[in-house]
């Protein structure tokens, strides 16, 4: 009977576990949209480092490598998404270089 309870508890903890990770890839990668809406109604990169985007993405796509050799999914599909989404950032700071940041 106690294992039973422990064996529920293991398992309970786990879920939280993974909804705690769930939950922080959702918010660390959907942190890019902000700035990439932003980024699309000013025409304008500015304010944003390449060395960061660029420092970024090369850890996104580590940790695309380390989840797949870890087989955790959560890993693969969260960094897969942010370094989608930093590559679009890259692409706006290059392509947004000469113009300015407008109020809108």
């Amino acid at each position: 009977m106690i294992f039973a309870n422990l064996g529920q508890m293991i398992e309970s903890t786990d879920l939280v576990i993974s909804l705690i990770g769930i939950t922080a890839a959702a918010l660390t990668t959907s942190s890019f949209l902000p700035q990439i809406i932003k980024a699309y109604r000013t025409k304008s990169m500015g304010d944003v480092s390449l060395h960061l985007m660029s420092m970024f993405a090369s850890g996104t796509v580590l940790w695309i490598i380390y989840g797949l050799f870890k087989s955790d999914f959560v890993i693969v599909g969260a960094n897969s998404i942010a370094t989608a989404l930093n590559i679009i950032l890259l692409y706006m700071k290059i392509s947004y270089k000469t113009n300015r940041a407008t109020i809108v």
